[in-house]
């Protein structure tokens, strides 16, 4: 049997899609097509997860058990920045998360809104709470918990939420994975 010729005898149905196509060159252009659309997908994939775009991740994260969505701070560019000159911070504020444990401190400067910070570690457990102040000097006062954590929650204020526990715990670990 030779290779058909007619234009009906090209034509190929998969499911709900119908297309004609020439069996050696167009299948071959095919190919190379999927295979660089897959190569940009995980090009894109692998961006998202290491940098800018993971900011706005969906997640189901819970504050003592309720449900809240906190901006998420997973780059190093993002927690630098951090609220700074906002007027007001978001309702469920923001939440910096880091790789590993860290130690280190924050500081509020040109920060326009006061804040409170709830320090916690790997589990979700809060390990230390501070009330912090706006400054605008260049000289700021640091707030550091004393204590390892994995994970620090800027909220304003005002917030009355206790923020004894953060999780799901495996939600944390999702985010740790992806923050660099």
């Amino acid at each position: 049997m030779g290779v058909p010729t007619s234009a009906a005898a090209n034509r190929r149905t998969f499911g709900a899609f119908r297309f004609a196509y020439r069996p050696a060159v167009d299948s071959r252009r095919w190919f190379r097509s999927a295979i660089g659309l897959l190569a940009i997908a995980a090009l894109l994939g692998a961006l998202a997860a290491a940098g800018s775009w993971a900011n706005s991740s969906v997640t189901s994260l819970k504050l003592d058990g309720v449900p809240f969505h906190p901006e998420l701070a997973l780059t190093s560019a993002s927690r630098v920045r951090g609220l700074m000159n906002r007027r007001q911070a978001p309702e469920d504020g923001m939440l910096f998360v880091y790789r590993r444990d860290t130690t280190g401190g924050f500081w509020m400067k040109n920060t326009l809104v006061p804040l409170t910070i709830v320090f916690f570690n790997a589990d979700g457990k809060r390990v230390r709470r501070l009330s912090m102040k706006p400054c605008r000097s260049d000289t700021c006062p640091i707030y550091s918990p004393g204590r390892k954590y994995r994970f620090a929650l800027e909220l304003r204020a005002s917030d009355t939420r206790s923020a004894a526990r953060l999780g799901p715990l495996r939600e944390l670990r999702r985010l740790s994975r992806i923050a660099s």
